[in-house]
């Protein structure tokens, strides 16, 4: 194989020793050889521009990109504690890589999705296999973003990612790349060459009730459904008298908006978004990365953790499936934040990180980060999901 990669992890709480160590066991797998691209997912209790500074020195011919995230994955484990990072190192003489960095995500994201497609075009001469991005997961409308992405690019590639996090105060979060340290931006890498990229998408998500619409909405604030107050209506869905979205019960709670029937096998009929916020005395709820678009239409869905872990598996199964027993020359998990210890306690590397690794190949190289938002493609178009997993699997062709 002419691609090599490694994966390390480290839970130093000095930034610069944690990077310094996730580093050199990436590097290890490498022969010795130079990195031609780095990914990290740092949780926000490191300083990022020291992980990036430390990471230059190690890896100084690499394109490097990443975000900050709510927690990673590496290996088979999954880990959301305060100081952890994980650092992919890929090397290859079949693949090729482009890092961006675009700002203004925040404050124009139509324009910093025409900026990337852009960038792209100009990186990618026909070869383009599959872009990775990592847009601010507080600020900006995802949908609009990806709408001007796909608009613009010169032709379609696969399109997935995940939207960087914080320690769920939903404050700041931060995007790598071109050797800068930016917040209200999108990172992101092209890959190109010899190979391709497989993706599987699940959210383990089951419709309850009838279907019910949108009907006052702005920005990521769903005012009304069906005429009626927000909130008063999703609080009809929780037992008691609950007052947040904090409440038991509303982690299982979430918007599920429809998309045709048999538009994409294997899938769900609908996209899984989910509120992050509430201003109670409007009755609103606050959707990050943007609100619905179409006629409207929703239905609330539930999760089951068991239909979760369930619906990971055979994403990963599919993917397998596809690939005949090929190994793949690194695979990233984008894990949306509230499938992890939310959902799953202690036991998520055991239910959404190990079967999946089980499923695929427990031996390639494998890295991933809990998200604000997972970007993948259903049907042939890209969608920004919550509550989801996004796995993509990137193989070298001969």
């Amino acid at each position: 194989m002419a691609t090599q990669a490694g994966v390390g992890r480290s839970t130093r709480r000095a930034s610069v020793d944690a990077a310094r160590e996730a580093a050199g066991q990436a590097a290890g797998a490498l022969g010795g050889a130079p990195a031609d691209l780095c990914l990290v997912y740092a949780t926000e209790g490191h300083d990022q521009h020291a992980v990036l500074a430390e990471l230059r020195v190690a890896f100084p011919e690499a394109r490097i990109s990443g975000c900050s995230a709510e927690g990673v994955i590496a290996g088979g484990v999954s880990d959301e504690s305060e100081f952890v990072l994980a650092v992919l190192a890929v090397r290859s003489d079949a693949l090729q890589f482009e890092a961006f960095l675009v700002p203004g995500y925040d404050t124009d994201p139509e324009a910093a999705g025409a900026t990337l497609a852009r960038e792209v075009a100009a990186a990618d001469p026909g070869d383009g296999i599959g872009l990775f991005v990592f847009p601010d997961g507080v600020t900006g409308n995802c949908g609009q973003f990806l709408g001007a992405l796909e608009r613009a690019l010169p032709h379609a590639i696969p399109i997935v990612g995940g939207a960087a996090g914080d320690s769920l105060e939903f404050r700041c979060t931060h995007q790598f790349g071109g050797g800068a340290v930016a917040s209200g931006a999108v990172a992101a890498v092209l890959v190109r060459g010899r190979g391709h990229v497989e993706v599987a998408v699940s959210h383990g998500c089951e419709a309850i009730g009838l279907e019910r619409r949108v009907t006052r909405s702005e920005g990521g604030w769903v005012h009304e459904i069906d005429g009626r107050p927000a909130w008063s209506v999703f609080r009809e869905y929780l037992d008691g008298d609950p007052q947040d979205l904090s409440t038991e019960g509303a982690i299982y709670l979430s918007v599920g908006v429809p998309f045709p029937e048999g538009a994409a096998e294997f899938y769900e009929p609908f996209i899984v978004r989910t509120p992050m916020g509430l201003d109670a005395t409007k009755e609103s709820m606050f959707f990050p990365g943007g609100g619905f678009t179409g006629d409207g239409s929703i239905r609330l869905t539930r999760r089951d953790p068991a239909r979760v872990a369930a619906s990971a598996r055979a994403c990963a199964e599919r993917i397998a499936s596809r690939s005949s027993g090929r190994r793949p020359a690194f695979v990233i998990q984008f894990d949306c934040a509230g499938r992890g210890k939310q959902l799953f306690g202690s036991r998520v590397s055991e239910n959404i990180v190990a079967p999946l690794r089980a499923a695929l190949d427990p031996a390639a190289p494998w890295i991933g980060f809990h998200t604000f938002g997972e970007i993948a493609p259903i049907g042939g178009r890209t969608y920004y999901h919550n509550l989801t997993t996004a796995l993509c699997a990137v193989y070298e062709d001969a």
